[in-house]
């Protein structure tokens, strides 16, 4: 895809593109502190360190919501036209329903990056915590 192909489909989100954002932004800064935590010299399995590991799993969770709180309210804006102009063509509403899926897509994607970066971090957690009741 070119980059106007890119800010196109970033201006065709709508509103819900920020909550979106938000969360993919959250990801990543809980996502490098969490990193820096438990692959540290010496980490060991604390608790503050898990909740923000845990925190990366609620933002990508949070981020398919706000995606699909966005393609329902574009399915809508799109019926709402629709109601307005009388007779539309299929590929007219085929191009609106698309639109209002782009977010659900999105949210679906940060999730999935989410889930295996949380995934990871959550093992190297794990066996910190098991290094520690082993050497108790």
């Amino acid at each position: 895809m070119e980059t106007h192909d890119m800010e196109m489909l970033w201006e065709q989100m709508g509103f819900i593109r920020w909550p979106i954002s938000f969360a993919a932004l959250m990801i990543a800064a809980l996502s490098l502190y969490s990193t820096a935590q438990v692959y540290k010299p010496g980490a060991w399995a604390n608790l503050k360190t898990k909740v923000f590991i845990d925190g990366v799993l609620f933002w990508g969770g949070f981020a398919v919501v706000a995606g699909l709180l966005g393609s329902v309210l574009g399915v809508i804006i799109s019926f709402q036209s629709i109601e307005q102009a009388g007779a539309v063509s299929p590929t007219i509403m085929a191009g609106g329903i698309k639109v209002a899926t782009l977010s659900s897509a999105a949210g679906l994607v940060i999730l999935a990056v989410a889930s295996l970066i949380w995934f990871t971090l959550q093992f190297r957690w794990r066996m910190l915590q098991a290094k520690e009741a082993q050497e108790n």
